[in-house]
């Protein structure tokens, strides 16, 4: 076959840490898909499941890419994290080898990971390109936690050997990656109005109470004084009564996210990306060791877009007193920069399609 007429190849590196990234990068490969009829594998671990009945047709693989961080509530459990990350690398070696390996086996023409390290390194030894897909790295997470060191180090020199990296808005500086583009949002278009959505009443304000899969289910605790003043919608994996919760198995959870008028939630950046592009105002707790919060909320509060709750706030219902402020921030939404209207997807398939 004519090589200009092949479809590029390109193996998707997903995050296994929560479902956040595993959001973003299904908007990016329907866009790769749309627009340049790539074909696409996934290598995941966690989200595997839930980017197979989002991509149908796209074959995702399990593997594991890294650790993430180990929650004990609200707050980064050190210990058990660093345990996780030195196991990790102690795979670091073979799992080079193993994904070389499968790179050169299946012809991948390119490599775009969100956001683990080891792909990189892979790519560069056999010549392929590769870019990673982030608004932070795992390098800024644990040199937070425990300084620079060998272990940051290493982490450091693989993000070095990509070829560059598209840096979402609200972003770290993400120094590590020598060819930086800055893109709009990547998001999943909403696809339904709150009048498509089943269940929901359009009587009383509806809000979206969200603390991750990492987070312990505690955070849910002030439910009973939230649910006087409020509608909560709650995620598809936690089942409290008097709530609505998105339906199991649902893929196009933006859509739910879009029909509500505010956001409680840990400062996951898809829930937050989804949000802004739907504006809906936020309200974000913070997660006490992970770094990455201080550029998210920081970023919504320079918006006017959002506030920063406590976590005791959250825990015992008491950030319904402010309600009607916090939903009133919706008003600021058409004075947000420029880059969170553009349409990141496009972004990056119009570079991608210069690379490949």
């Amino acid at each position: 076959m004519d090589e200009r007429l092949r479809r590029p190849r390109v193996c998707f590196y997903t995050s296994d840490y929560g479902y956040g990234h595993a959001a973003r990068d299904i908007a990016l490969i329907r866009g790769l898909q749309e627009t340049l009829h790539a074909e696409v594998i996934v290598r995941t671990g966690s989200p595997a499941e839930f980017m197979a009945r989002s991509l149908p047709g796209v074959r995702v693989l399990r593997v594991w890419n890294d650790p993430g961080v180990l929650m004990d509530g609200t707050v980064v459990d050190k210990e058990r994290t660093l345990t996780a990350v030195e196991r990790w690398l102690s795979t670091w070696d073979d799992c080079i080898a193993g994904e070389k390996a499968f790179l050169h086996d299946r012809g991948i023409d390119l490599v775009l990971s969100d956001i683990a390290p080891q792909p990189f390194l892979a790519a560069e030894e056999l010549g392929i390109p590769s870019l990673g897909v982030s608004n932070f790295t795992w390098h800024l997470i644990y040199t937070h936690l425990y300084g620079q060191n060998e272990l940051t180090s290493r982490i450091a020199e693989a993000y070095r050997a990509a070829d560059g990296a598209f840096l979402l808005p609200l972003h770290e500086p993400m120094e590590v990656f020598s060819d930086q583009r800055e893109v709009g949002l990547v998001v999943r278009p909403v696809t339904r109005s709150r009048a498509e959505l089943p269940g929901l009443s359009s009587k009383r304000p509806l809000v979206y109470l969200g603390g991750g899969q990492s987070l312990d289910p505690a955070v849910f605790r002030g439910i009973k004084t939230a649910l006087r003043e409020c509608t909560l919608l709650v995620p598809s994996w936690t089942e409290i009564p008097g709530t609505i919760r998105i339906p199991p198995g649902e893929t196009e959870t933006q859509d739910w996210i879009a029909a509500c008028d505010l956001v409680v939630s840990k400062p996951g950046y898809s829930t937050i990306s989804e949000a802004i592009r739907a504006g809906v105002p936020l309200a974000l707790f913070r997660r006490d060791g992970f770094a990455e919060d201080d550029y998210l909320i920081g970023g919504v509060e320079h918006l006017g877009i959002g506030k920063e709750v406590s976590t005791e706030a959250v825990l015992d219902g008491s950030w319904t007193e402010d309600l009607e402020s916090l939903m009133d921030l919706r008003k600021n939404f058409d004075e947000i920069d420029d880059i969170f209207k553009r349409d990141g997807t496009k972004d990056c398939t119009d570079i991608i399609r210069e690379m490949v």
